[in-house]
């Protein structure tokens, strides 16, 4: 298992801050749990690796696709599992992803997740 580059992995939490940022400021409440997806882009075999191995690292779901977006017709898998949005939590989610980068030989392609409050997404019918 190699280790996660320490200056990778400070600038991925940099960016994760801006995100967290600016979903506070439009009305997330970071306790709340809700599902985060996670996605990968990289060789099927080894998508399909960590697809079966999904489970074992804490995702309830996970689907791998043609990357519509990828002129060679690239895949991509998404995982998803539940967690709030407070900084450690994603921290961790982060530096978990960046370690299955390296174990899996494919590329962390980020994070998402909804805006929520206690009502849940955070909507024209449910406002923050």
């Amino acid at each position: 298992m190699s280790s996660v580059d320490p200056e990778y992995l400070a600038q991925e939490w940099a960016t994760d801050d801006e995100i967290l940022q600016s979903m506070a400021t439009g009305g997330d409440l970071a306790h709340v749990v809700r599902e985060v997806n996670v996605q990968f882009v990289g060789e099927l075999a080894n998508l399909n690796k960590l697809k079966n191995d999904a489970k074992k690292l804490g995702f309830h779901s996970a689907i791998v696709e043609q990357d519509e977006d990828n002129e060679d017709g690239g895949w991509q898998i998404e995982l998803q599992t539940d967690a709030d949005t407070q900084r450690d939590t994603i921290r961790e989610l982060t530096r978990k992803c960046l370690q299955i980068e390296l174990d899996y030989d494919i590329d962390h392609d980020g994070w998402g997740c909804f805006a929520c409050n206690e009502n849940g997404p955070i909507s024209d019918e449910n406002p923050a």
